[in-house]
């Protein structure tokens, strides 16, 4: 639990709050879709099913950026926060936040 409250507390900037289903390919040719609920040009949280652990490379595919690395940073109660190897530009960050759907999972959905 103290790792993913510290990670919140040192966060560069704000996340915004979103709701939309993206590809992520994991280690151990995992390959499942999350939830993205939160995100910043630097990081995301989602929602998601797979056995991920932190220091974990994944990939994730983005409205507009396309596919982004990202490093594992904390897992708990099927949340996992991420952040970019390569943060997001920030007008492309912009696009993709005008152009992301916004997916309501069902209530027993991940």
């Amino acid at each position: 639990m103290a790792t993913a409250v510290s990670t919140i507390e040192s966060r560069r900037v704000p996340r915004d709050a979103v709701s939309f289903r993206a590809p992520l390919d994991g280690p151990a040719a995992i390959r499942t879709a999350v939830l993205i609920v939160d995100i910043s040009p630097f990081g995301f949280m989602s929602r998601c099913q797979a056995p991920l652990a932190p220091g974990d490379v994944v990939a994730v595919k983005l409205p507009v950026v396309g596919n982004r690395a990202a490093k594992i940073v904390w897992s708990l109660g099927g949340r996992v926060g991420g952040e970019f190897l390569d943060p997001i530009a920030s007008d492309i960050y912009a696009m993709m936040l005008e152009r992301a759907p916004n997916d309501r999972p069902a209530w027993n959905e991940f």
